[in-house]
């Protein structure tokens, strides 16, 4: 762990700002006119390659709007999200020596005591991992997870420049790097032979796609109940139902088609 060695381009970084500036214009009602102002002068790189992508376009009105191609891109984005919380964030905490996931006593938790559990130094981080071995960009992850985590705080002074700033995007490669990568998790067994990372990934791929779909009942049997839970596992936000079956990933190889879709 902890070798230089992903690196997003600037494309790919436009393409993640994009998606953010896009969620603020359509789903938040932010209006940015054709000549940007103050801090929001320093969107101005990203402006001009949302029009060259015709994400956007300047209205009669002389603000941006959000075209049906932007919108197209805006969905796929969503989708990832819910894809993302519905089927990776259960190996964001996974104990490799007992064999077990925190996400087993989800529901025996409240939020400051789940906040608690997880932190303890027995799980490990897999989510990169998964993202090697299914062949999604690792970044992908990341990124979700800072929109999950709040990463891009509008309220906050100077969100214009850290938004196109290369040390922003540094912190998600420096996340890619530093996580349990694929090879990291092979081993011998007792009898000396060698057990690859991926065939331990496997494993744990197929054990979290079922725990998964166990929890997502236990939820929605709760939520029969209107038993209101302080640890709600799923986007309460979330409109639309998972963009996959929880079967399908009881393939360790299945990989659904959002994620190679811009």
């Amino acid at each position: 762990m902890g070798q230089k060695h992903y690196m997003l381009t600037e494309i790919q970084t436009k393409e993640y700002a994009s998606g953010f500036l896009l969620d603020q214009i359509h789903n938040e009602s932010r209006n940015w006119g054709a000549v940007l102002e103050g801090p929001d002068k320093d969107l101005e790189p990203l402006f001009i390659y949302m029009m060259s992508k015709d994400y956007i376009e300047i209205a009669d009105d002389n603000l941006y709007h959000i075209t049906p191609q932007g919108i197209e891109k805006l969905d796929n984005l969503k989708l990832r999200y819910e894809e993302y919380l519905s089927h990776f964030d259960i190996f964001s905490a996974v104990d490799l020596e007992e064999g077990t996931f925190a996400f087993e006593k989800f529901f025996e938790m409240d939020e400051d005591e789940w906040d608690d559990y997880i932190e303890q130094e027995r799980f490990i981080d897999l989510r990169i991992a998964v993202a090697w071995f299914k062949k999604i960009n690792p970044a992908d992850f990341v990124f979700l997870n800072f929109l999950k985590e709040g990463f891009f705080d509008t309220n906050k002074d100077g969100w214009q420049f850290d938004l196109l700033s290369g040390l922003t995007w540094e912190q998600v490669e420096n996340v890619v790097d530093q996580a349990v990568q694929l090879e990291d998790l092979g081993f011998k067994d007792d009898d000396g032979a060698w057990i690859s990372g991926e065939v331990v990934i496997e494993d744990i791929l197929t054990q979290g796609a079922k725990l998964n779909a166990k929890l997502h009942l236990e939820e929605e049997h709760l939520n029969q109940q209107d038993h209101i839970h302080d640890n709600d596992f799923s986007d309460e936000n979330k409109e639309t139902q998972f963009v996959t079956t929880h079967e399908s990933y009881y393939d360790p190889f299945y990989i659904s088609p959002i994620w190679f879709l811009f």
